[in-house]
């Protein structure tokens, strides 16, 4: 596996790298006598946390790769001539202005079981057994009962919500 050089750059401009074929994200450094110097390195931001917590008056920093690229990767060679096309010749803020922005069309949010219940709910027309019906019919896996459309009913006249009551019917 090719290796890669990590360097991260303490405060006063020193690098430290580290040469590896791990993925790393940041490093911890801490300042000596002989000025700072690498801790560890790191591949999580959460790891390299941990790290620091346990080396009091240490930084976090983040990990850079030494040069523009993979230190150890081979540059990419032309197999074929390029031609200069007219886009090369345009300068950046001509490209940014004729460059065509997509913007997704809004779509609805996504229906789930919880608001196609509190939605029913509104409607005095349906009892809990129509409610619990309509659910199965749009959701065919959803595990809703009569008596966890009932609660999600109760829940919302506690917040405040004007919801129909209904009477239970004997089964």
């Amino acid at each position: 596996m090719t290796k890669t050089t990590y360097v991260a750059t303490a405060p006063d401009g020193s690098q430290h790298t580290r040469k590896t074929d791990r993925t790393y994200t940041h490093a911890v450094l801490l300042e000596g006598e002989e000025g700072w110097g690498a801790v560890g390195f790191c591949g999580r931001p959460d790891l390299a946390e941990k790290k620091r917590g346990e080396h009091p008056g240490s930084i976090l920093v983040e990990c850079g790769v030494l040069g523009d690229r993979a230190a150890d990767m081979p540059e990419a060679v032309a197999t074929e001539p390029t031609a200069t096309s007219a886009d090369e010749e345009k300068t950046v803020d001509q490209k940014i202005r004729e460059a065509k922005v997509y913007v997704p069309e809004a779509s609805e949010p996504k229906r789930t079981i919880g608001s196609l219940v509190q939605e029913l709910l509104m409607d005095e027309a349906l009892g809990y057994e129509a409610i619990v019906d309509q659910v199965m019919a749009e959701f065919p896996d959803a595990k809703t009962s009569v008596r966890s459309v009932a609660s999600v009913a109760a829940v919302l006249r506690k917040k405040g919500a004007d919801v129909p009551m209904r009477r239970k019917t004997k089964g």
